[in-house]
């Protein structure tokens, strides 16, 4: 083997190394990012292989200085994706926005309950605002100095989700680091675990631990660290529903509930559609640099009828997408609605008018046996000359069961 190719190998070997490193720290990137709910583009961990093959290709081609420059620019990759700084809550009670009374009682309970150190469960159908209120609960909070560490548990791999939330000690295992996890970076803040019903049985488990020691131990450690962190946790389905299906330990659920405050779904709070659609319509006016005054009376209509199942995050998408389709008009009308969210509410209109034709056809029976009974009634009544015993023997009633039908029928 060449003195050359030896270098080669024993760089790529290194850079290999690093890539693994940068690959890890990629998915704990993108983790806080898809956490936060926020359409920010990430990069793509393909690129890390686009990345390792372009290094190996001038590798083989350039000379060892070469080599060290490649390694700079690998580290200078890897800087944008250093997350030991968690993010920060940016809203606050002022940005949950709506009169309706639903609204208006869980903001006020959210707003008490802020004041305090307990653990906080919000549970509510999804697009339903449950991060907003956990990042304005933070904000109005005794820690809001310290940080907000928002982690999405269905979006963690379950086989690095402990580590990524007790963190690991170098020789652990297998290429282990020393690395923090998501309770020490919280540490004197708020961990929000949203969609907890999504953790592994096993792990909730380890969570509900935690929860009752106030200590946590890395993974491959043999010593506790103390933590100091409020948790507020969030679940998309009735803490109930999830218990049974066995998605959520009874146990950990009674540790989160300190506070369960519900959000109400969109379909509850109608009357602040209005409002919802001037703030969006303002919002992407803005950054679309448009001029839309407002939606016309039948998408409002439409609006209006419609159950929302996404919520007002649905709505939000709605109004985006109408937006960017309006040509040089400033209202929104119906054919600028998404061909999609279209086909959701022709949809829902047809399953609702059948509903309605399916109802008034049973209730016809009902209302065809009644006639038919009063005519009998009334019939053997008036042959018995208004005579309530005889007429009863004779329809094969008592004489009580036919007092109440005659009174129901106007009969006597």
């Amino acid at each position: 083997m060449t003195k050359s190719k030896k270098i080669i190998m024993d760089q790529e070997y290194k850079l290999r190394e690093q890539l693994a490193i940068a690959e890890q720290k990629l998915i704990l990137y993108e983790t806080f990012l898809n956490s936060l709910d926020i359409g920010i583009q990430v990069i793509d961990k393909h690129e890390t292989a686009i990345l390792y093959n372009t290094m190996k290709t001038q590798l083989e081609d350039e000379n060892s200085k070469k080599i060290t420059d490649l390694q700079q620019n690998l580290s200078a990759q890897k800087n944008p994706l250093n997350v030991t700084q968690p993010f920060s809550a940016r809203y606050t009670f002022s940005d949950i926005i709506g009169n309706s009374d639903a609204l208006k009682t869980v903001k006020i309970q959210a707003n008490r309950a802020a004041r305090t150190s307990s653990n906080i469960l919000l549970y509510g159908e999804t697009g339903t605002g449950k991060e907003l209120f956990a990042q304005s609960i933070h904000n109005a909070s005794l820690c809001k100095q310290g940080p907000f560490v928002a982690i999405n548990c269905a979006a963690l791999p379950e086989h690095l989700l402990e580590g990524l939330l007790f963190g690991t000690v170098k020789g652990g295992f297998t290429d282990a680091l020393d690395r923090p996890g998501f309770f020490e970076q919280a540490q004197g803040g708020t961990l929000l675990l949203d969609e907890i019903n999504s953790m592994n049985i096993n792990l909730q488990a380890k969570l509900l631990r935690v929860l009752r020691e106030h200590s946590i131990r890395r993974v491959g450690a043999t010593n506790e660290t103390a933590i100091s962190v409020r948790i507020i946790s969030t679940i998309d389905v009735n803490p109930f529903d999830a218990i049974a299906q066995k998605q959520l330990r009874e146990d950990l659920y009674y540790c989160l509930d300190t506070v369960a405050l519900h959000i109400p779904p969109l379909r509850e709070h109608k009357d602040d559609i209005p409002i919802y659609i001037d703030h969006f319509i303002e919002k992407y006016n803005s950054s679309m640099e448009l001029d839309i005054k407002r939606v016309s009376a039948a998408v409002l209509d439409a609006f209006q009828q419609y159950s929302w199942p996404g919520n007002i995050r649905e709505l939000q998408h709605a109004i985006e997408g109408a937006m960017n389709l309006v040509a040089s008009e400033q209202e929104i009308q119906m054919h600028h609605l998404p061909s999609l969210f279209q086909s959701n509410l022709l949809a829902m209109s047809k399953s609702t008018q059948t509903a309605n034709m399916s109802r008034a056809e049973s209730a016809k029976p009902i209302e065809l046996r009644d006639t038919m009974e009063k005519e009998l009634i009334c019939a053997a009544f008036n042959k018995s000359n208004g005579n309530v015993t005889r007429t009863a023997k004779s329809l094969g009633l008592t004489r009580q069961l036919l007092q109440y039908k005659l009174k129901k029928y106007n009969l006597k």
